[in-house]
């Protein structure tokens, strides 16, 4: 019997086959686990702390991160923190359904099964509990909208970002812009703010607000300013007794306090976007002559994102002076939003639209602060199956629950950065809008949210949706931003040494106010040039218009004789050639008397009876 020796082979690492897979019981890929990650410790953690919250969400973290680091970094994150507000207000309805219903303490909506078994996500047959900043039912007016979730924000002059999202139809616009009767977040925000600098208006545009850049303008480009401003006011239609009775109706429910006069001009621009099918457009932008003002040139705008800055290129920032006027830009903007009717709602918002409210303070020292606010109303979540949307508004509609989709994405992400300390990962440049709302993504900016939704049983699984939607930006937590600060050319202004500008400021005011003096005499001569300009121009326009009405008469006489010369040339030539044929026919007439004359001498010779011929009669 053959002997053969038995050699040991050292095991190999097993070479995966896409033909034989391995068993999925070893693969740990496959295994099976907890479809939620968990802190166990947490819970012991919390148990022990005595301000542990007791409500909680479905769709929201159950546990609380706690930092596992070394003393060193817990200074790090000992700053003020908070997370944007989420607020919540129901449509109010006829016949509201009992499958929502608001908790006791006004801050939890509680949402019972679905209604239809044949839900298409076995989720929705659970009772699911929704926490919000606040919630409000039909019985809250727009007052009491403003009071709780922007006037607050508006007095902290912090740059804020206010978004409206909902279900189409649930009164996202109505709460933002309200009606003729009610004014909304909107008109509110802006008589607020018109009000607390009321004794720091300056009247002149010196300081815009460039690609995130704070610039002081030059004389040529203030007069610029100031005549597009005139121009695009004057397309804006007349809102002059509404906006009296809305400022009447505005200062009757709120009391708006002006600030103390301080060493700072106030300079207010406000500016409006539509992002439609992920395309930017300017809605107050200047339509070229030959174009009317309901159909303006649309021109696709670029986002621009620099050193953490995110602007608009080419956008149409307009100076104003007053909430009337903002108003009146806001309306005119309105009317150049894309609109369509859905089986859902009869004058459906089809794009994202954004109004913002620079509000750009000069200090005496030459330092710029800047105070942005963004109101962006969403356009509506929807079902195709239900609002029946084809052609143009179902590719409409799929472009509005991508932009949608992606933002819910972006505020999922910024709720996990605080667990990974990692904001590069928030996909914002994946769509136009969130690319837009960036600094409020990032926590550069307040962000507050307004969800809408409508009661009702058939629009339950959409609700869902939006309150999802509400409860994971409810977990997100940023720190304190803060307010932005530009050192212009200027700063020069301010002294170092305090006591030297002491002695300095009289001086300083001096000069400041026979600048002023100066200014305005020279906004004074710019309006009585331009006056003239314009006298001058009528003028030469008519010299124009009547050397030209000269000059079409002579034409006109010309060309009349030359016609008269020709007609009389063709007239005589005429004649000649009648009288050439008169003068023909009158020959042959005289040819044709002469032979009949001749025929009838002929008969007569034949007929005398000294005729030598006879005639036989038959």
């Amino acid at each position: 019997m053959e002997k053969h020796d038995v050699h040991h082979v050292p095991h190999s690492r097993e070479v995966r086959s896409f033909l034989m897979p391995r068993d999925p019981s070893v693969d740990r890929r496959f295994r099976p686990r907890p479809n939620k990650q968990q802190r166990l410790f947490d819970e012991v953690i919390m148990e022990s702390d005595d301000n542990s919250s007791t409500d909680a969400s479905d769709t929201e973290s159950e546990y609380a991160s706690t930092n596992y680091e070394d003393e060193g970094s817990s200074t790090e994150h000992s700053e003020v923190e908070s997370g944007p507000q989420v607020f919540l207000r129901l449509r109010p309805v006829e016949s509201p359904s009992k499958l929502y219903v608001v908790s006791g303490d006004g801050n939890v909506l509680i949402t019972s099964a679905a209604p239809n078994e044949n839900s298409s996500n076995n989720m929705n047959r659970m009772e699911k509990h929704y926490s919000f900043s606040s919630i409000f039912d039909s019985s809250v007016g727009q007052r009491d909208i403003y009071d709780k979730c922007v006037g607050p924000k508006i007095m902290e002059e912090e740059c804020v970002t206010i978004m409206a999202y909902g279900t189409s139809g649930s009164g996202k616009t109505y709460t933002l812009l309200g009606d003729n009767a009610m004014a909304g977040v909107i008109p509110r925000a802006l008589e607020n703010i018109f009000t607390m600098y009321k004794n720091q208006l300056y009247t002149t545009p010196k300081v815009k607000l460039v690609n995130a850049h704070m610039l002081l303008l030059e004389d040529d480009v203030v007069l610029e300013e100031l005549q597009a401003r005139r121009q695009l006011l004057a397309l804006c239609p007349d809102i002059s007794a509404q906006y009296n009775r809305l400022h009447h109706a505005i200062q009757g429910d709120h009391e708006f306090v002006p600030l103390e006069s301080e060493d700072v001009s106030v300079m207010i621009w406000v500016s409006f976007v539509e992002i439609y099918n992920e395309l930017v457009y300017d809605l107050l932008t200047l339509p070229p002559k030959q174009a009317t003002m309901s159909e303006p040139r649309r021109k696709n705008l670029k986002i621009v994102c620099n050193k953490g800055q995110v602007f608009i290129k080419g956008l149409t920032s307009i100076f104003v002076k007053s909430g009337e006027e903002a108003i009146k830009l806001l309306r005119l903007g309105q009317q150049r939003i894309t609109y369509a009717s859905t089986a859902v709602n009869a004058n459906s918002s089809r794009s994202h639209c954004v109004f913002t409210v620079n509000v750009l303070k000069y200090h005496r020292s030459g330092m710029t602060t800047c105070s942005s606010y963004k109101f962006c109303d969403l356009a509506g979540s929807e079902r195709v199956d239900k609002t029946g949307t084809i052609g143009s508004r179902l590719r409409e509609a799929q472009r509005i629950n991508t932009s949608l989709m992606v933002l819910g994405r972006c505020l999922d992400a910024a709720s996990s950065t605080k667990k990974k300390n990692n904001a590069d990962v928030i996909p914002y440049r994946d769509s136009k809008l969130t690319l837009l709302l960036q600094p409020a993504l990032l926590g550069t900016e307040r962000l507050a949210m307004i969800v809408t939704v409508t009661p009702l049983d058939k629009y339950f699984e959409e609700n869902l949706n939006v309150l999802s939607f509400a409860s994971i930006a409810k977990d997100i937590i940023f720190k304190k931003p803060i307010i932005k600060q530009h050192n212009t050319r200027y700063s020069g202004f301010a002294e170092s040494n305090l006591p030297s500008a002491i002695r300095d400021m009289k001086r300083i005011e001096e000069l400041e106010e026979q600048n002023y003096k100066l200014q305005a005499e020279i906004d004074q001569m710019n309006y009585q040039h331009v006056l003239q300009m314009q006298l001058l121009e009528e003028k030469l326009r008519k010299e124009l218009t009547d050397r030209f009405q000269a000059s079409l008469e002579m034409n006109i006489k010309q060309g009349e004789e030359r016609l008269q010369k020709m007609l009389n040339m063709q007239s005589r030539e005429f004649e000649a050639k009648m009288a050439s044929v008169n003068r023909k026919h009158a020959e042959k007439v005289e040819d044709l008397e002469d032979k009949i004359e001749e025929l009838k001498d002929e008969i007569e010779e034949l007929k005398s009876p000294n005729s030598d011929i006879e005639i036989i009669d038959d």
